[in-house]
């Protein structure tokens, strides 16, 4: 059920990640980069904008879409490990 901020709809974090079908981890990644506009009422409290919403959901990808915290970064780009220096035997 959205609510009225101004005159436009909000969502709250939980509600937009039912609409999004995303994580709630992802959705306020984008409201910290600013990519869905939305308002922080007190500290910790997230209005999603219900039509920044919409934008951004046709926008994402099959794969963010509910999969955004499962995706891996490409093998050719992960560091392999440097190799650890051993101590010398003690005997």
């Amino acid at each position: 059920m959205p609510h009225t901020i101004d005159g436009e709809p909000h969502l709250t974090v939980a509600e937009a990640v039912e609409h999004m079908q995303c994580t709630d981890g992802h959705i306020r990644m984008l409201l910290r980069r600013g990519v869905l506009k939305g308002r922080l009422m007190g500290k910790r409290l997230w209005m999603v904008n219900a039509r920044s919403a919409d934008e951004v959901k046709a926008g994402l990808t099959t794969r963010s879409v509910g999969k955004r915290h499962l995706a891996k970064r490409p093998a050719s780009s992960r560091k392999k490990p440097a190799p650890q220096k051993r101590s010398p035997r003690r005997k």
